[in-house]
């Protein structure tokens, strides 16, 4: 989960509530980072973490766009969901692109590969 929210408040309990970290598992060192940490590793040093991470909170639209070049280097397929024109470059470089329809931006539509009309992952 990549998000811009605060890790130490949102971002962990979204986390938890998605079943993405079981309670608890957000101290298991390198499941959660903020963005600026990630930013600041090497390539190196992205790369031999990527896998570990569950949770990266306080992101960029960089730090998006780097998380997903070095999942797919690794050899993963990678989706990512977005709505807004800073997104654009991750739905673009991602294996799927998944926008929102009714609040999404026309350059994260054209960006992606799959607009869900309605706003709606059930639907």
């Amino acid at each position: 989960m990549i998000t811009g929210d605060n890790v130490f408040h949102k971002a962990r309990a979204i986390a938890i509530e998605c079943g993405i970290l079981k309670p608890g598992a957000e101290n298991i060192i390198g499941a959660v980072v903020e963005g600026e940490e990630f930013r600041n590793y090497s390539h190196q040093q992205r790369m031999e973490k990527v896998d570990k991470i569950c949770v990266m909170a306080r992101s960029s639209p960089l730090d998006k766009l780097l998380m997903v070049k070095c999942l797919k280097q690794k050899g993963h397929v990678v989706a990512v969901t977005g709505d807004g024109t800073n997104d654009a470059p991750a739905l673009k470089e991602a294996d799927i692109g998944l926008s929102m329809g009714i609040q999404g931006t026309e350059v994260a539509k054209e960006s992606s590969d799959i607009v869900i009309l309605d706003d709606n992952f059930a639907s």
